[in-house]
């Protein structure tokens, strides 16, 4: 994948987040500390399927990707980072 396809991945994984930020009841009600249980779910589920590799991997890091897209999107509406 050359570096503007990947830029273009990049900004639709943000695109994705504003819209689920904005219509999703269950995303909107989110805050650090709700996320806290969800991001180690996904990170043992990472680790569980490291030895495997290929697409169940591949899915779990999208799950993963995607919970920590919400974490930054929460530290850039609070001003926080």
């Amino acid at each position: 994948m050359n570096y503007d396809k990947k830029l273009k991945a990049a900004e639709r994984l943000l695109e994705v987040m504003d819209t689920l930020r904005e219509k999703c009841p269950w995303d909107r009600e989110q805050t650090y500390e709700t996320m806290r249980k969800y991001v180690l779910e996904e990170a043992y589920e990472v680790a569980d399927v490291c030895p495997e590799g290929g697409m169940k991997l591949a899915d779990e890091l999208g799950d993963l990707l995607l919970q920590i897209t919400l974490l930054s999107e929460l530290g850039k509406e609070d001003g926080t980072f």
